[in-house]
């Protein structure tokens, strides 16, 4: 950690306009208050960007950060993350921004036609370009602009929903990602690979309610540099073996990165997807609302609790994916699963607004 992202407790009084003595009895009244990173003969210290989010949350003015990952795929992650995005902008009226980080670009081509992808793609408005950019020589100009790269009121609902936009991604992500860790040495270590897109967010993250990301199936550089931003993480899976084999990896994967940048990156809750009526799903269903799923039953490590909504398996959620079909309201693109997703979509926001208070 660099001395000067260091802060004791008179600079963070003075980033807070506020006494030290109010420093002093916040850290004794809230306990979400950060841990400090040392102790040194002059005072505890603490990570500058940790207080900084914390005081944002305080005063109520906290961009969340939420990223949506499952190392199988299949398990109807993206579905879950768009939906979300959809609900929290059209039926709360959120300002929201999703960034789709997952090479498949499931995503994007659900949000905008494949048309204007392809012009987005083309022109290096998306994520692969910002990726790119930071793989070349110093010298050469990078191509990537935040606000150019971003699409204005995105969805297939009613030709866009007015307060959803996204940041797309590009199958040239699959030729970029496992080149990531060389970027640290490009430029002389002056900017990590997982920093990449907090960089490049900073300027207009702050414009949005929320932020909504779609990670890769993995936890490579890519994924952690939604992590990196993120407030918290939801795991999406289907209710079976297969699908919920990973989440202890990924718990355990993710605190070690918060361990690693001095930030807490809570896992917020699992979500039971594509569910059916059949014994298998109400048994691991059952084990998850109990907390003892796989692993978890015999670790120190919490197993994320699982969200009450449930995500029945229909067809109509596949229907509403065709972003040439002439859908005019959420219930009509999403059919038998609307009041799934319209629950989910509310205990995301309860979580997101009890965690603020």
């Amino acid at each position: 950690m660099q001395a000067e992202n260091l802060v004791g407790i008179a600079e963070i009084a003075e980033i807070a306009k506020v006494t030290k003595q109010v420093v002093n009895n916040w850290r004794q009244r809230y306990e979400d208050f950060p841990r400090p990173l040392r102790n040194l003969q002059s005072g505890p210290v603490w990570n500058q960007e940790a207080v900084a989010i914390w005081l944002k949350a305080f005063k109520g003015e906290a961009t969340h950060v939420l990223s949506f990952i499952n190392l199988k795929g299949g398990v109807g992650k993206t579905t879950v993350a768009v939906a979300t995005a959809e609900f929290l902008a059209h039926e709360h009226r959120k300002r929201v921004l999703m960034i789709d980080l997952d090479p498949q670009t499931n995503a994007t081509v659900t949000l905008i036609p494949e048309k204007r992808w392809l012009e987005m793609d083309r022109s290096g408005r998306t994520v692969a370009q910002l990726f790119a950019d930071k793989l070349n020589q110093p010298h050469i100009p990078a191509k990537f602009d935040i606000e150019q790269s971003i699409a204005r009121q995105v969805s297939t609902v009613n030709d866009g929903i007015t307060k959803l936009d996204l940041l797309p991604s590009s199958i040239q992500l699959i030729s970029i990602q496992d080149r990531l860790p060389v970027i640290a040495m490009l430029n002389n270590y002056a900017e990590k690979p997982i920093d990449i897109l907090k960089s490049a967010i900073e300027p207009i993250i702050g414009a949005y309610d929320y932020v909504l990301i779609d990670c890769p199936p993995s936890l490579g550089d890519v994924t952690k540099n939604g992590l990196r931003i993120s407030t918290g993480y939801f795991i999406p899976t289907i209710p079976d073996i297969l699908s919920t084999w990973g989440i202890y990896q990924i718990v355990q994967n993710i605190k070690q990165l918060s361990d690693t940048i001095s930030r807490d990156i809570p896992p917020l809750g699992i979500i039971a997807t594509k569910v059916q009526a059949n014994d298998l799903h109400r048994s691991v269903i059952n084990d998850m609302r109990n907390k003892r799923l796989g692993h978890f039953a015999e670790s120190d490590i919490p197993q994320p609790p699982l969200l009450t909504a449930e995500i029945r398996q229909t067809i109509d959620v596949a229907r509403g994916a065709d972003v040439d079909a002439d859908l005019r309201t959420l219930k009509g693109k999403y059919g038998r699963a609307y009041d799934d997703f319209k629950i989910l979509a509310q205990e995301i926001h309860d979580i997101c607004e009890k965690k603020k208070s």
